[in-house]
């Protein structure tokens, strides 16, 4: 009998969930919106989050059962089970280290200094989640050359934790790796028939990472644009890339490389447009025939909204070109090929229109994948990973990453 898994991402604005075959088929699929997301208590809502899209799962697909979880997350946020929350993209003050994480912990300590002489755990924000379901506390390392990006003893100490701060921290363990299970108070409170006390939870990653592996951007050469909240342009390297603009980590797939260039607010910026546009109509409007009025109006009118609104998504599409350009000369000085075409994941994918708009503009074949939200589709590789169904983190992402449809570019007058 074949297994399914329940995978959740904790995004920026709201929660997504889908339960993925071993297969990767998408079975179902819910997205529950935050509302605490401005505030210092955003990691509250992430477990009621996922209870109500677990009852939301249920009510479309009544016979389904899950045989395990995999949570993932934006990163890097810290927070604890009680709910205080730094998250990724607030603003802190600047400290001098290769760290992503340290300035955030220490921002965290100074802001609740109570919270954190009392809590027992300081975490990150997948592994508060999967803290509540399983009473566990784990720190998920993509791979061991992360650490300079997350902490190492030394650099802690440097940084002015104490012993007893620093026991805070947990330890590392690999995306893949068994959490634990869910806890009978956690099954009690979710009250949800997918899933019961004893079901195992596996780590994900960070969400860019479960990304890349949703999209399949392990071999060398390999390109994805992840459009959410921010967008990002991601391409596999064999080596290090080395030039403004672009940022390079570790690939989870060693020794190779992960070169990106960030469009910090793309995504933010067209939900503005969409929340301006409401306010004027008095009603909500659905995403996809807001960017039908958008794409099909005159982008030269300057009295109408929706040409705003085009406009702006002409913008994003040039920007987005830029930034292939500017990842294609990284590669280039690194002898690597820039491929003809890029896998695609995010709220932009589940529209073919805008899809379209951007293969004209970016000369980009586009390949999206049946389920729109690569993270998803990660998290159900390592899950699998975790439960021995792949010998390889390749395996598994060429398995389970579906392509659902090809999008050529057209030449536009």
């Amino acid at each position: 009998m074949a297994l399914s898994i329940l995978c959740a991402d904790i995004g920026t604005s709201s929660l997504k969930a889908g339960v993925l075959a071993e297969d990767g088929r998408l079975i179902a699929y819910s997205r529950q919106q935050f509302l605490y997301l401005h505030t210092d208590h955003a990691a509250a809502e992430w477990f009621p989050a996922l209870a109500a899209a677990l009852y939301d799962i249920h009510e479309k697909k009544p016979s389904i059962t899950v045989d395990a979880l995999c949570i993932s997350g934006n990163g890097p946020t810290i927070a604890v089970p009680s709910g205080e929350t730094i998250r990724w993209n607030d603003a802190i003050p600047a400290c001098k280290t290769q760290s992503l994480y340290i300035p955030r912990i220490l921002a965290f300590k100074k802001k609740y200094p109570s919270i954190w002489n009392k809590s027992d755990c300081i975490l990150s924000g997948p592994e508060c989640l999967i803290y509540r379901l399983t009473g566990n506390s784990i720190c998920i390392l993509p791979e061991e050359r992360y650490k300079k990006a997350y902490w190492t003893q030394e650099e802690l100490e440097q940084a002015g934790f104490s012993l007893q701060d620093r026991n805070k921290l947990p330890p590392f363990v690999a995306p893949g790796t068994m959490a634990g299970c869910l806890t009978a108070d956690a099954a009690r409170i979710i009250q949800s028939p997918l899933v019961k006390e004893g079901t195992p939870v596996f780590c994900g990653a960070p969400d860019f990472i479960s990304a890349l592996v949703g999209t399949n951007t392990l071999p060398p050469g390999k390109l994805c644009d992840r459009a959410g909240s921010s967008e990002g342009l991601n391409i596999c390297t064999d080596s290090p890339v080395s030039m403004d603009e672009v940022r390079t980590l570790p690939s989870v797939q060693p020794p190779l490389w992960n070169a990106s260039y960030l469009l910090p607010e793309s995504g933010i910026l067209f939900s503005a447009f969409k929340n301006k546009i409401e306010r004027e109509c008095g009603h909500e409007i659905d995403f996809n025939t807001l960017v039908h009025e958008c794409i099909s109006s005159d982008m030269t009118d300057t009295t109408s909204s929706f040409a705003q609104g085009k406009r702006l998504m002409n913008d994003t599409a040039l920007q987005v070109k830029h930034a292939l350009s500017v990842l294609a000369q990284a590669v280039v000085n690194e002898h690597t090929l820039m491929p003809t075409s890029m896998t695609i994941t995010g709220g932009q994918a589940a529209n073919a229109e805008w899809m379209q708009m951007k293969a004209n503009i970016t000369g980009m074949k586009i390949l999206v994948p049946e389920c729109n939200d690569a993270e998803l589709t990660g998290d159900a590789v390592f899950a699998c990973m975790g439960m021995g169904l792949f010998s390889s983190l390749t395996d598994g992402a060429q398995a389970l990453c579906r392509i659902q449809k090809i999008i050529e570019p057209h030449e536009t007058i």
